[in-house]
């Protein structure tokens, strides 16, 4: 027969209210003797009745992930990133995929939202650039925690990137390795970081007095394909340009690729850098030189801050910005002299 809650407190020799706040993670309890109990729930073999612990508190205990498909990190690594977090935390974890003023996507969110199959929210770009996303989760006072919104508030919590900072360092990085024409790929038009990471690289051109080109601004999307197309588009135009600074990893991977396939060595002749140091930023060749600040580790703070104020627990500070961070490889070096 399965162990109950009565067994537990009876072994551990506690009430099982006690037994019933360790489970929970609620304070007021020893650390000595949430040890002692988590040591005879274990020994036990004692699994809580999840049904019935829902039922009682009004909650689902699953927390959901707005993703949208072409958000620069695998499913799978986001997945794995926050499971351990949420188990730890006791609750279930929901990966929804989101497209902005996509009529499924809307009736979904509000089918999670009648049904209160969701105690909260994180919000990836460019999701929260469909503003019935934010209005109907403010409006239905459902938490939620975004991650570089495009609009931030005061009154809703949120994990952002320095990334004007980030923009500035890496840009004053290829400009001490002598780089004067260095190029610069606009990533999606509706996520703030791509337009703060312009604003980075136009500060440090005016910082070390050198003027800002408009040619050398390309748009691109976040990915492979873009910074590929937007690499052939950019030389086309600039046959002068040694250094390409990608608004983002996946896009960089393109540019290093179309450069390769045009004969053009990395980094002899064009130096190539990114922004956000995926995992396989430093398995390619030549290693990828890019802005630290992953999007697992964006979401990971985001899905604790999300679950601490589930628990009754608000941040002290609403908005959390993530310190930017170089991180040199082998794609950049000093500009070849003629």
């Amino acid at each position: 027969m399965a162990a109950t809650i009565k067994d537990v407190a009876l072994v551990a020799g506690c009430s099982m209210k006690t037994v019933s706040r360790v489970i929970n993670n609620e304070p007021y309890v020893k650390e000595d003797l949430r040890t002692h109990v988590q040591t005879v729930i274990r020994s036990l073999g004692y699994a809580p009745n999840i049904s019935a612990r829902r039922l009682v508190q009004n909650k689902s205990f699953i927390i959901c992930i707005l993703l949208y498909p072409g958000f620069n990190q695998e499913a799978s690594q986001i997945l794995s990133t926050v499971m351990d977090i949420t188990h730890d935390e006791d609750y279930d974890i929901l990966i929804q995929p989101y497209f902005p003023s996509n009529k499924r996507s809307r009736n979904k969110l509000v089918e999670l939202i009648a049904e209160h199959r969701i105690d909260g929210f994180v919000i990836t770009p460019p999701c929260d650039s469909d503003s019935f996303l934010i209005d109907m989760l403010v409006t239905y006072k459902v938490p939620l925690v975004q991650i570089n919104p495009f609009d931030p508030t005061p009154q809703i919590p949120s994990i952002s990137g320095e990334d004007r900072a980030g923009g500035f360092q890496m840009t004053e990085y290829l400009i001490t390795l002598g780089h004067r024409e260095i190029a610069y790929l606009m990533g999606s038009r509706n996520m703030r970081s791509s337009f703060d990471r312009l604003e980075g690289y136009k500060a440090a051109l005016q910082a070390h007095h050198l003027p800002f080109e408009p040619s050398l601004v390309e748009n691109s999307e976040n990915n492979f394909d873009g910074g590929y197309t937007a690499c052939k588009l950019l030389l086309q135009r600039n046959a002068g340009v040694t250094a390409v600074f990608a608004g983002n990893d996946e896009a960089a991977y393109g540019v290093i690729f179309a450069l390769q396939e045009m004969g053009i060595p990395v980094p002899r002749h064009i130096s190539v850098c990114g922004y956000e140091d995926l995992a396989q930023s430093k398995k390619i060749w030549p290693g990828l030189t890019t802005i630290h600040q992953p999007a697992d580790d964006m979401i990971a703070q985001a899905t604790h801050m999300l679950i601490s104020i589930l628990k009754g627990n608000p941040p002290q500070k609403q908005q959390i910005l993530i310190p930017s961070r170089l991180v040199p490889r082998g794609s950049t070096g000093p500009v070849r002299l003629s």
